[in-house]
């Protein structure tokens, strides 16, 4: 029992020596802790050193890594992980890791090639979808059209056995109660084009111009319309008028836009009655224009290079006899008070005949040519009545000849 109480009694200071050992640690170690708070505070912003851990998706494997680094392309550069030209990462290289479970793929770039009709592309790209894979390759897809992954039976040419094909939409136009239409699709018949869109095939509703068995064609057309009295609403155009200025500087004939006309629209209403495809009645609800045409502004050549002289030295240069001058000048005063380029939109010249007519007796610059004019109204006269002076007569007659 003595030896039990003097081993107690050596445990003491042994107890006491270690406790004080602990306690100097300890007080260094908060020292230093704040040593470098202080240090901190000192020197300005504080260095971050927070780990994440980051999966790496990449050539069908999945890595997990603890690490420090601020962004995508940090992580990827300690991992060692190299990229190609064509590889694809997602989040993007310049994208900061900010939370734990941060997932980081990489998709490698590879050889494909993509069928556009005949032309044919081989391309190196990461991307999966197909469309985007297309897009890729500088393949523009419209409305309606994939693209689709088939066999490729040419092995040796480039290794692949699989190849990206663009399958083209076919255009179809629609009249559709009146509205023209044009819509892209797959659809293999019209009755399946039918009911990609919605509307009703029952022949008591809609009359359709072609059978629903019809195969899609690309740009076939067909009208649909309505069975019975509707009421429908349409889109029509309001044509631009036109002013005409004349301009006596501008030579005869030439017509020179100075304000651009446009047409214009409007939203117009009817009830309408129809059966199988025939119109038997309409009538106009309302109309509301949705566009005002713009009135288009042209200026209209009237300048002729017409000989010198009086209209008596015209006449003597067409042949006239003198003796005929006043018939003639009766008769061309009250036809065109002598304007070689008179009209009234069916008749021309000096004497109102044809163009035609013009045209084959003095040419296509018959306007400039007052003389051959004349010498044309002669053969007229001659042909006709048998002279001027009995084409007056029957001028005062009956007012015209």
């Amino acid at each position: 029992m003595r030896f039990k109480g003097a081993y107690r009694s050596l445990l003491i200071p042994v107890f006491l020596l270690v406790g004080v050992l602990f306690g100097a640690a300890f007080c260094q170690i908060s020292l230093n802790a704040f040593a470098e708070g202080e240090a901190d505070s000192e020197g300005g912003e504080k260095n971050d050193t927070t780990a994440h851990f980051v999966s790496l998706f990449y050539d069908d494997e999945r890595t997990n890594v603890k690490t420090d680094a601020r962004t995508v392309r940090e992580a990827l550069q300690r991992a060692k992980i190299e990229l190609s030209d064509g590889d694809k990462v997602e989040p993007a290289l310049d994208d900061e890791i900010t939370a734990d479970n941060f997932n980081i793929n990489i998709y490698r770039a590879r050889d494909v090639i993509v069928l556009d009709g005949s032309r044919k592309k081989h391309i190196k790209t990461a991307s999966t979808n197909p469309a985007d894979v297309a897009m890729d390759a500088g393949v523009k897809l419209l409305e309606a059209d994939t693209v689709e992954l088939v066999p490729y039976n040419n092995l040796l040419e480039s290794g692949n056995v699989v190849a990206y094909r663009v399958k083209r939409a076919k255009t179809v136009r629609i009249d559709y109660y009146g509205k023209k239409i044009s819509v892209r699709t797959q659809a293999k018949t019209v009755a399946k084009l039918l009911s990609e869109r919605e509307i009703d095939t029952d022949r008591e509703k809609n009359w359709i111009s072609v059978s629903l068995k019809t195969v899609i064609k690309d740009g076939m057309s067909f009208s649909i319309q309505p069975q019975g009295i509707r009421t429908i609403t349409v889109e029509e155009m309001i044509a631009h008028g036109e002013k005409t200025i004349q301009d006596y500087d501008l030579e005869y004939g030439k017509r020179q836009i100075i304000k651009a006309g446009a047409n214009g629209s409007k939203t117009v209403t009817y009830e309408v009655n129809m059966r199988d495809g025939i119109v038997l009645s309409r009538k106009k609800l309302s109309e509301i224009v949705t566009k005002a045409p713009i009135t288009q502004e042209v200026k209209l050549g009237m300048k002729l290079s017409l000989p010198a002289g009086s209209h008596e030295d015209w006449m003597a240069a067409a042949g006239i006899s003198p003796s005929d001058y006043g018939y003639v000048n009766y008769i061309i005063s009250h036809e065109s008070s002598w304007r070689p380029n008179a009209t009234n939109g069916k008749y021309w010249g000096l004497y109102q005949t044809s163009k035609a007519r013009l045209v084959n007796d003095c040419g296509s610059n018959w306007v400039n040519d007052p003389v051959c004019q004349l010498r044309s109204a002669t053969g007229y006269a001659n042909s006709r009545y048998g002279s001027w002076a009995n084409a007056y007569q029957r001028w005062r007659a009956q007012g015209w000849w």
